[in-house]
């Protein structure tokens, strides 16, 4: 009996921003520091905040997520 072989589920959005860091990153040569100093720069010349870490309190409409469930998995 031969099997299928399955081909892996790509996300369009995770390939999108794959593409633009691709693109991003080879104007700098792939230099990290390069690349931060850029990021850097790009914030300074933001106007406002960048993220806001105010957490929103939950609603009836968006409740607080159950913790993870514990690992059924044990190491005997």
């Amino acid at each position: 009996m031969k099997t299928r072989r399955k081909s892996p589920w790509r996300d369009p959005i995770v390939e999108e921003i794959r593409q633009n860091w691709e693109k991003y990153a080879k104007q700098f040569d792939f230099d990290l520091e390069k690349i931060c100093t850029d990021l850097k720069k790009r914030q300074e010349e933001t106007p406002g905040p960048v993220v806001s870490f105010r957490a929103n309190p939950p609603t009836a409409a968006t409740p607080p997520t159950a913790p993870a469930r514990p690992s059924t998995h044990r190491d005997t």
